[in-house]
Parts: structure tokens; sequence; C-alpha cells
């Protein structure tokens, strides 16, 4: 790690109200990250997927830190059962340290959602990454990084507000020193930890590109708080490369984090030394849900739809099966049957690796360097990618899993619309 630098934080520009102290906010930024362990690998904030049966699946495989689904501000203060559904602090401490992410643009919102859940996390962050077009609308995510003084006063007010650190993830500007500014403005402001995803808010799903590890090196070294890099982390190689030209102090994982929670510790057991296939990963993850019961057993199925995504392919009618369990004790038979066809396996970080045979690397494509030769790319992730698909045919075959997946809902609805009536009394005509 870089030795702690502490200096007035923006030079010899006009300081803004506060920045006397900010020597003293920067020595306690370090201090909050030492007090969590000075963590080195972290899992992302995922809507409906880092719920706490898989924070804790993954803490056991080498994450150190984690973060809550993102929480919707508005819904946390004025829906009780919203908030009962997505925020599940672990109660006895193996959840630990946690971050709760926020997402919203009004303070006092976002304030008063801080204070339903500063008691059960170690920091509150607040989302300017989200990308996607509900973002958009909300006015929250990587939105709000295009009104920059709006963002700012936010971290200033849950930083002055509540009685834990704050934290921000963010992603890039289209220019570099515009990111590196704002990023600077956000620890002034008081931001005890700020995580950097490597793209701009339109890299996005196919066009999501390489992550940009040079501009997030940029901002670690521009700022004098903890940055986690985030963006093209799909091996434990990637790990180690990120971290040692980034020089960030912690590098997050997401997507590629759902199909391979064992991808901080390489598959290889911490305890044991086994190796760890999907299967067993499975098999674990439903052994922690059994202790800590996700909201959803949607929940359960998105991610073994992710875990077990080879053999699912390769066998319809247990994906059927899948789909239409009721409760775990249906789901645990179809894992074990699906373990058997386990030689459809990406088999991650082994000389078998085929990443035809992974949800994460399916849409990965291979880019045209800028001399025109095939390289490689870090489409969301920082390995090279073999396959090669044009934009077109990306497009068309989320087309037709968005087409096969209606399908599906309406077939089970009429399944369970003949069930119902099957099983109804008959009513006797008089």
């Amino acid at each position: 790690r870089r030795p702690l630098r502490v200096r007035s934080i923006g030079g010899d520009r006009a300081r803004p109200p506060g920045a006397h102290h900010a020597p003293v906010m920067v020595a306690s930024a370090w201090d909050f990250w030492r007090s969590i362990g000075s963590p080195r690998h972290v899992c992302a904030p995922m809507v409906d997927q880092s719920e706490a049966a898989f924070r804790v699946l993954t803490r056991s495989l080498g994450v150190q830190l984690a973060y809550t689904p993102m929480l919707h501000a508005r819904l946390m203060v004025e829906a009780p059962a919203y908030r009962a559904h997505t925020f599940d602090p672990e109660p006895d401490g193996v959840d630990r340290p946690l971050v709760a992410q926020l997402a919203g643009h009004d303070a006092s919102v976002l304030l008063a959602a801080g204070r339903l859940v500063q008691s059960h996390v170690d920091a509150v962050d607040i989302n300017f990454g989200c990308p996607q077009g509900i973002a958009r609308k909300g006015r929250y995510g990587a939105f709000l990084l295009d009104e920059p003084e709006l963002a700012v006063s936010l971290v200033r007010a849950l930083a002055e507000g509540l009685d834990v650190p704050v934290t921000a993830k963010v992603r890039l500007l289209p220019s570099v020193d515009a990111s590196v500014a704002l990023c600077r403005r956000m620890q002034e402001a008081g931001a005890s930890a700020l995580c950097v995803h490597g793209r701009t808010k339109e890299q996005n799903k196919h066009r999501s590109g390489p992550a940009d590890w040079a501009a997030i090196a940029r901002i670690v070294e521009a700022l004098d708080i903890p940055v986690i890099a985030n963006g093209g982390i799909a091996t434990a190689d990637d790990v180690a490369e990120c971290l040692a030209r980034t020089g960030a102090a912690a590098v997050m994982s997401s997507e590629a984090l759902l199909e391979n929670p064992a991808l901080f510790c390489a598959n290889v057991d911490p305890d044991s030394g086994a190796y760890l296939d999907q299967p067993e990963l499975a098999r674990r993850y439903l052994r922690v849900c059994r202790q800590l019961p996700p909201p959803t057993l949607g929940h359960v199925r998105s991610h073994l739809f992710k875990l077990l995504h080879a053999p699912l392919r390769h066998q319809p009618l247990l994906r059927e099966d899948l789909l239409e369990a009721t409760s775990l004790d249906d789901v645990e038979p179809v894992v074990e049957r699906l373990a058997a066809c386990s030689h459809h396996q990406p088999a991650f970080h082994t000389p078998r690796f085929d990443a035809a045979a992974s949800w994460y690397w399916r849409h990965r494509t291979a880019a045209v360097s800028a001399d025109g030769e095939l390289g490689e790319t870090r489409g969301a992730g920082g390995a090279s990618s073999p396959e090669s698909r044009s934009r077109a045919e990306l497009e068309a075959a989320a087309l037709e899993r968005r087409d096969r997946r209606r399908r599906e809902k309406k077939r089970r609805r009429r399944q369970r619309g003949a069930a119902s009536v099957a099983a109804a009394p008959a009513v006797a005509v008089l």
C-alpha cells in the first residue's frame, strides 16, 4: 500500500469551507480502513444478488469486505416491507465488515435511510455507479455524475450527518481529468473511501468494453483516501494484476463473482486445499441458505442459474425442475442431479478452463486493436475472451433469450392456473 500522505487536499487552490480539517479527515479515512482489516478483496453491491447468504459464502472463500444490494433510499424510508425484504444484515457478526449502499438524489431522504441502517453496518455508501435506464428515470446512480454539485453535496450531507464513515461508488467521466477532479471533491466533502469502476456510464451491457485501469491509477495517485478498483476482474490473476497496475487499496468483483464465488481464492478451498468446482459451490451456497434464507426462492434460482450455467444448458428438463421448485427441499435434489453432469464445467483456474461453458464469459467478445490485429478485450473483466461475435449477433441472441424467458413465464403461469383449478374443491349446485 502507498504510504499515508497527510497533506492539505486541493494544493494551492482556494479551500472550501472546512478544508483546514483535510489532513484529519485523511488520517481518519485510513483509520477506518485499518479498523475493518485493510481488506483487499471486495464483493460488489448487486441488486437482488449480494444478499446475506451469498455474502457469507464469498467471505468463506476469500472476500474480506462486502456490500449489501443497492437499497433505494426513498423506499427504505417509506416502505417497511421493502426494508425488511432488501436489507438483511446477519445478526451474529459473521457478515462483517459490511457496507450498506444507498441510491437516491435527495439528501434528507438519503440521510434518513442512512440512519436506519448505520447501526448494522461499518459504513454507508452512495451509489453513483449504476448505469441502467431505471437509474436515469429515478435520478440516481451514474447519472448523478452529470450533476457534480449535487453529487458532492450528497457526500457532504451524509458525512456530516451519519455516525459511520461514508463512501461512494463512482464510474469514470468521459474525461479522466474530470474524473480525478470530481473524486477529489468527494474526498474533500468527507468520503472515507471511493470505489471507482473503470468504465463510463455509456459503457454498459454489450458496449462495456475494457475497464480503464490506467484511469483508476490516476485517481489513486491523486487521492489520499483508500480507493477500491472495480471492473475487469474475472480471475485471481486479474486481482493481482489490477492491484499492481492501479495501486488501489482493494479490488472489487461483481458479475464474475456471481458465477465463481471462489474467484478470490482461485477455486482452492482455504482450509482443505481441495479444488472447488461449480457443483460444490452450489452445494455450499444452499447450505448457507439453510442458515440465512434469502428473501425469495427466486434469489436462490438466480444464483444457481449462474453457478450451474453449463449443465443447465445441456439439461433442459432439470432446468424446468429448477424453475418449478417451490422450496430448498425441491432445489437440492436438482442440484445433485446436475452435479452428475459435471463434465460440462468452465473449470476456472485450471488448464482445462472452458470459456464456452461459462455464464460470465458468454458475451465477452474479442476486439480489434488499434493496429487492426485481433486483440484481447477485458469486456467486463480483465481476461481475454476466446469468442468473436458481432454486435448484431449479440443483440439477436439477447432478443432470443428475452423471448424464451417470456415463453417460459407464460408456460409456468398456465401450469399454475391449471394446478389451482384442479385443486379447487367442487362447488355443489343446488
